[in-house]
C-alpha cells in the first residue's frame, strides 16, 4: 500500500481540476497539472469532491463489533411478539443467543418468563435499544447465578463481559468494523464506551486497523475524556458530580457526561456551573433541550470553546416515528436539535452512537437536512441545517468535535473520503453510495470501484 500518491483531477473547496499529493501521511502539494512522481500511484477523481475524512465522534466500536454476532429484535425489523419469537429460534448455533435493539413497542416489558415463552432451552440476553439494561431468560439467570436473579441487568455491562465466554476474534471484528466505516468515507471516531478502561486502551493501541480511534472511559485511563453517566433513576448528589468533574480537570481531562433527558441536563449543568469548564467539556446526546436549557448550557461554558454538543440526528429519522407516538407534543420541537444550538453559539458536532444507532454518517446528515421519520414525518422543522452545516458536523478534529472544520490543504493528514461526483450533485441526496475512495494517511483503505479511480 502506497504512502506516496497523487490524486488527480479533484474538487477540492469547490474549485474543480486540482491534483493533491501526499507523502508520508501528509499533503505535500495542491496544484494543477502535477506531473506523478516515480514509483507515485495516482488516483483518478474524475471531479469528485475530495473531502477530510469523516469523523464519527460518538459510537461504541466493541458493541458495534459485537453485532456481528448478534440478533436484531427491535423496530424496524422486528416489530412484534411473533417476529421476535422467530429472530430469537433462527439463531445459529446452540449457545448463548445475545439480542440487540429491543423495544417494549415489540413485546412489552421483558421477564425471565417472558422470554422462556420465545426461547427457554438457550440462555438469552437480550439488551434494550438505548443499551442501559439487559434481559435475560431462566436459562441466563441459571447460568449466571443470584446476581442476576431477577433477570434484568442495568448498567452492568462490565460485570457481564467477566461471566460469559470470549466473543469471536476481537482483532477480525475490528478490522471489519474499520472496514465498513471506511466504506462510508469515516477515517476517525471517538469511542464513547464509560467502562473503556486502560486494558481497553491496551487493547486498541495493539490492533492494526484502517481508523483513527480516541476512546473516552473511566478514571484509569491517562488520557481523554472522562464518560460520566446520567441516569435519572440514579442520579448521584450534585456535590458528588461536582466533585468528579473537579478532579477529572485537575488532571487534564476533560468530561463527556451522558444527557438523555431535560433532567439529566440540567442536573449536569447545574455541577459543571460549580465545578467549572475547561475545554474540551461535553455534553454526549442532549436529546431534549429546550431554549432555555440551551441557554443555560451557553451560560455555563467559561469560554464559548468550552462545551461542545455532541448529537445524533439519525435518531430523528430511526426513531421518530416512536417519538411522535411517545412524546408529548409541546417536547417534539426540543429532540436532537442542531440549528437552535448552533444559532445559540454552542459548539456542535455529531455521531451516530452505533451500534444504538446506524453507523452510517450520511444517514446521519440527511437526517439533520430533513427532520423526516422513517414514515415521512418532519420533526423539528425549525432544527434542519443545510448541507454543509450537516457535513460539517462530522469534520471537526477528533479531539476537538465541534471545532474548526478540517480543510484538505498542505500540511494536514491525507485522510480523504473521495466522492464519485462534485459537492454541487453529492449534496443534494447525502448517499454512501457516493463514496468513490477512503484514505488514511495517504493510504487507500477502502475502494468502491477500482477501475473508476485508476487503482
Amino acid at each position: 500500500m502506497a504512502r506516496c500518491i497523487l490524486i488527480a483531477g479533484a474538487e477540492v473547496a469547490g474549485e474543480a481540476g486540482l491534483d493533491v499529493r501526499s507523502r508520508g501521511g501528509r499533503v505535500v502539494e495542491i496544484g494543477r497539472g502535477l506531473a506523478p512522481a516515480p514509483g507515485e500511484v495516482v488516483l483518478a477523481a474524475q471531479g469528485g469532491a475530495l473531502l477530510p475524512g469523516l469523523h464519527d465522534h460518538h459510537l461504541h466500536l466493541a458493541a458495534l463489533a459485537a453485532t456481528r454476532w448478534s440478533v436484531r429484535c427491535g423496530p424496524p425489523v422486528v416489530t412484534n411478539r411473533a417476529a421476535l419469537a422467530d429472530v430469537l429460534r433462527a439463531a445459529p448455533g446452540d449457545g448463548w443467543i445475545r439480542a440487540v435493539g429491543y423495544h417494549e413497542s415489540v413485546a412489552g416489558q421483558l421477564t425471565p418468563q417472558a422470554i422462556d415463552t420465545l426461547v427457554a432451552h438457550r440462555p438469552v440476553r437480550i439488551q434494550h435499544r438505548s443499551g442501559k439494561m439487559w434481559f435475560l431468560n431462566s436459562a441466563a439467570v441459571a447460568q449466571l447465578g443470584p446476581k442476576a436473579r431477577d433477570g434484568r441487568l442495568f448498567r452492568r455491562d462490565r460485570w457481564l463481559r467477566g461471566q460469559l465466554p470470549d466473543a469471536p476474534d476481537f482483532n477480525a471484528a475490528m478490522t471489519a468494523i474499520a472496514q465498513q466505516l471506511a466504506s462510508y468515507g469515516v477515517t476517525g471516531a471517538t469511542d464513547a464506551t464509560p467502562t473503556n478502561n486502560a486494558a481497553t486502551a491496551a487493547r486498541y493501541a495493539r490492533l492494526d486497523i484502517a481508523l483513527r480511534v480516541n476512546l473516552m472511559g473511566d478514571e484509569s485511563l491517562a488520557a481523554g475524556w472522562l464518560k460520566i453517566l446520567l441516569d435519572d433513576a440514579e442520579l448521584p448528589t450534585l456535590d458528588a458530580l461536582s466533585a468528579r468533574i473537579g478532579a477529572a480537570h485537575e488532571r487534564g481531562r476533560p468530561v463527556a457526561i451522558h444527557c438523555v433527558t431535560r433532567v439529566e441536563l440540567v442536573f449536569a449543568l447545574a455541577a459543571l456551573r460549580e465545578a467549572g469548564t475547561i475545554a474540551g467539556d461535553r455534553v454526549e446526546h442532549a436529546s431534549v433541550a429546550d431554549d432555555a436549557t440551551i441557554r443555560l448550557l451557553r451560560e455555563t461554558a467559561a469560554e464559548p470553546r468550552h462545551l461542545t454538543v455532541v448529537t445524533q440526528p439519525n435518531f430523528i429519522r430511526e426513531r421518530g416515528d416512536q417519538y411522535l407516538r411517545d412524546v408529548p407534543s409541546a417536547e417534539r420541537d426540543s429532540l436532537y436539535r442542531c440549528r437552535g444550538f448552533l444559532a445559540a453559539g454552542v459548539p456542535l458536532a455529531g455521531g451516530t452512537d452505533a451500534p444504538f444507532g446506524d453507523a452510517d454518517p450520511w444517514a446521519a446528515m440527511r437526517a439533520a437536512v430533513g427532520r423526516r421519520t422513517r414514515a415521512g414525518a418532519v420533526l423539528g422543522e425549525a432544527e434542519t441545517l443545510t448541507p454543509e452545516q450537516a457535513l460539517g458536523l462530522f469534520l471537526g478534529p477528533l479531539d476537538d468535535p465541534g471545532g474548526a472544520i478540517r480543510r484538505v490543504r498542505v500540511g494536514a493528514a491525507a485522510d480523504f473520503c473521495l466522492l464519485d461526483r462534485p459537492w454541487a450533485q453529492a449534496r443534494l441526496a447525502l448517499c454512501r453510495q457516493h463514496v468513490a475512495a477512503t484514505l488514511v494517511g495517504g493510504v487507500v483503505v477502502h475502494r468502491r470501484n477500482p477501475r473508476r479511480t485508476g487503482l
